[in-house]
């Protein structure tokens, strides 16, 4: 996997800092040292990066984060995939996997990245003022019209939430991916967003549903 780093060894640090507070908290008072110890031991599970195979069936794109679908709808978009695009909103609590994954095979071909707030992802409207990164592939559909090559520009946004500070990428353009391969991960809650074209997707899901990055099958790709 090019330049592919594990979430386990991004907590290295922060695993290391809170064993530290912990052990200094237990010499202050024994239930400060307990508190430590859970918090430690929740710093360590939250950086878990589980081994998923995805099932990568044609024309279905799969959810590329664990968490609870808030939004389904259409939005504009103007970077990478231009016009009306039909979303789907999944918001990662901080006790989900935290790693991002590919939703369908293609070339990644554009990131981008934006400035802004660190409001509570679960605000759908209200977390449009995030801070963010764009991933721009380009996925083929399986069956492509007379005249049309199949390529469909699908996006994956990464929003920083009201605890995240960092998004970590372990993808970059030029790349090309499988439906379930490790992207990268956002760090202590956030939210990601699946964007593709209006019109050419079905989706799989609605708002209220939970969804596990790489596993479930949240829209395919609608024949024409």
């Amino acid at each position: 996997m090019s330049r592919h780093e594990s979430a386990v060894r991004e907590g290295i640090p922060f695993v290391v800092a809170a064993t530290l507070i912990a052990t200094v908290a237990a010499t202050w008072r024994r239930w400060a040292g307990w508190a430590g110890l859970v918090f430690t031991v929740w710093v360590a599970w939250f950086f878990r990066d589980p081994d998923r195979d995805c099932p990568a069936v044609e024309g279905t794109l799969y959810s590329p984060a664990d968490g609870l679908v808030t939004a389904v709808d259409e939005v504009e978009s103007s970077w990478h995939l231009t016009g009306r695009a039909t979303r789907v909103v999944i918001f990662l609590s901080p006790l989900d996997v935290h790693v991002n994954r590919a939703p369908v095979n293609a070339d990644l071909v554009a990131r981008r990245q934006e400035p802004g707030r660190a409001l509570p992802a679960f605000l759908v409207a209200g977390a449009g003022e995030n801070a963010r990164q764009l991933l721009g592939f380009n996925a083929r559909m399986p069956h492509p019209s007379p005249g049309n090559d199949g390529a469909v520009p699908i996006v994956v946004v990464q929003i920083v939430g009201f605890l995240v500070r960092r998004i970590v990428t372990w993808r970059w353009p030029g790349e090309t991916v499988r439906a379930g391969d490790r992207l990268g991960m956002l760090r202590f809650g956030s939210r990601t967003d699946l964007l593709a074209p209006a019109g050419t997707v079905e989706v799989l899901v609605r708002p209220g549903n939970r969804v596990v990055g790489g596993i479930t099958p949240v829209a395919r790709f609608i024949r024409h």
